[in-house]
């Protein structure tokens, strides 16, 4: 009786592939949609520095307690510095941090928040993740800004300061802090600089999502366009999220900070966010944020970089390949544009038809705009996905 009016909904456009992916019996079936990094035999196996901290805390007599609404101050403090580096001294006393559950529920209290306290148009960019558009819509308006020439295969700056230009002062604008989803084109430093320039200057607000740190090109310079903000005197949001760098995906921690100018706005932002939270969860999971204030604040640390660099390297060696074998096998194109890309996305320059005979001719899965996870590639698939994309291409 209640329910008889409501409609099927559509599946998820990134979780509805895998779910065929896995309903797929063919046996050399590639999966190269979802964003989780792979090792080289394909496996999203936690890393060796977050199994030993989760082991030290199961030994540790913790309080069965309610974390407070806004979350660990440990961890507030473990990811500010990481975050932020040794800007984060100076910055803590007016920049709010709450533990929220994952990069997605910070970039929710952050929406629910700008839609009530700064403005209720959020501009994301052209393409983008596409949960951003779902989030935002539950709680504003959401129109998007132009972000990668598909002809030029890259960033295009001048559209999106020429859109940025002519927004109404509090517009809420989404950048991607690192390593963009889908394309893997991010601004240069310089760019950023002209980006932040233009922001300041329509009085526009910044809200960062920052999913991948140290996936890019090192933990500190994947947050230089962030610290340069902060130091700059911007007010801003950050969504963080620990899934990727600590392969807790499933543990959901994340973070959102809030950037103020001065303690007592820092306070009332807090105050207000925190009455966000507790309507919509009331206060976050201790455990994953346990494990990664431990990593982050003891001897566990230094070879938990090292993880992350080897996560890196890996990508960036998977990237190069690719465009080896490429440029090797269809030598009338070019793919070096490929080469610049950071993190574990890149845009192939694909068709939706062509994409679709991947997954029906070859049993390789992406999505539909061709944005491939290259973490999901190895030594033993790479040169079938290369003879398919060849193929699809021709």
């Amino acid at each position: 009786m209640f329910y008889d009016e409501v409609p099927e909904g559509p599946p998820d456009p990134i979780f509805g592939l895998s779910d065929a992916f896995h309903a797929d019996v063919r046996p050399n079936k590639v999966n190269l949609v979802i964003g989780i990094y792979k090792n080289e035999d394909l496996q999203s196996e936690l890393l060796s520095t977050v199994r030993k901290a989760k082991e030290e805390i199961l030994k540790e007599d913790l309080l069965a307690d309610y974390l407070p609404i806004d979350g660990s101050k440990a961890l507030v403090g473990a990811l500010g510095g990481l975050a932020f580096g040794d800007l984060w001294e100076s910055l803590e006393e007016r920049v709010y941090g709450a533990q929220t559950v994952g990069g997605t529920g910070a970039l929710r209290i952050g929406a629910e928040f700008c839609s009530a306290f700064v403005g209720k148009t959020f501009h994301v960019p052209h393409p983008s993740w596409p949960n951003h558009r779902q989030i935002f819509e539950r709680v504003g308006v959401v129109e998007t800004y132009p972000y990668y020439d598909r002809s030029m295969r890259k960033f295009d700056l001048s559209a999106m300061l020429s859109y940025l230009k002519q927004l109404s002062p509090k517009s809420v604008v989404l950048l991607q802090g690192t390593c963009h989803n889908p394309t893997g084109c991010d601004p240069t430093p310089e760019e950023w600089k002209q980006i932040a320039k233009t922001m300041r200057e329509r009085e526009l607000m910044p809200f960062f999502d920052v999913a991948y740190q140290g996936f890019g090109t090192g933990l500190d310079r994947d947050m230089a366009q962030i610290r340069y903000f902060a130091q700059e005197g911007l007010e801003f949001l950050v969504a963080y999220s620990c899934s990727k760098n600590f392969s807790l995906y499933c543990q959901r921690v994340g973070m959102l900070f809030a950037v103020t100018s001065n303690r007592a706005l820092k306070s009332r932002v807090g105050s207000q966010m925190k009455r966000v939270i507790r309507a919509n969860y009331s206060n976050p999971p201790a455990h994953g944020a346990r494990i990664v204030a431990k990593v982050l604040g003891g001897p566990l640390r230094k070879s938990w970089v090292q993880e992350v660099d080897a996560m890196r390297e890996r990508i960036v060696s998977m990237r190069k390949k690719l465009v080896e074998k490429l440029s090797s096998r269809c030598k009338e194109k070019r793919f070096d544009y490929l080469l610049p890309h950071q993190g574990m996305f890149s845009f192939v320059d694909l068709e939706k038809e062509q994409v679709a005979r991947l997954i029906e001719e070859y049993a390789i899965y992406l999505p539909d705009n061709g944005r491939i996870n290259v973490a999901g590639l190895n030594s033993k698939n790479i040169d079938d996905v290369v003879e398919a994309l060849v193929n699809v291409m021709s």
